[in-house]
């Protein structure tokens, strides 16, 4: 493993689970390090209703009768939205990564581009 991922790690607030991070793959100006993070809070919400949720689903599916199938399908899939954009929500996103290792720039919740740079697994982030 990188020693990138750990420096990161341990410099991250401990609400913040980070995901990976990409360092720059060549020389030229392609802006440094870059972290993904999620809220650990939210993450874990989201954890514990999915499978609820794919329960539900396969219970919907087995059991219900055929007037109520697609309402309760629509319901379930509606749950199950709320909960991935719950969270992708709050302060997870793409943040450019300070050379102390802590949280820079926010970048924003989509990939800002980073073809010029090479994953690192943040396992020892907590993640």
């Amino acid at each position: 493993m990188d020693s990138t991922s750990k420096y990161a790690a341990a410099r991250l607030p401990t609400d913040l689970a980070a995901h990976a991070i990409w360092v720059p793959t060549g020389a030229g100006p392609v802006g440094g390090r870059i972290v993904f993070v999620t809220e650990r809070s939210r993450r874990r919400v989201a954890v514990l209703i999915l499978p609820v949720v794919l329960l539900g689903l396969v219970l919907v599916i087995a059991y219900a009768p055929g007037a109520w199938l697609v309402a309760l399908l629509v319901a379930a899939l509606a749950v199950a939205g709320a909960a991935t954009d719950y969270h992708r929500g709050g302060r997870a996103g793409f943040y450019r990564l300070e050379d102390d290792g802590r949280l820079g720039e926010f970048l924003g919740r989509q990939n800002p581009g980073l073809s010029q740079h090479r994953r690192v697994r943040a396992a020892s982030a907590g993640s």
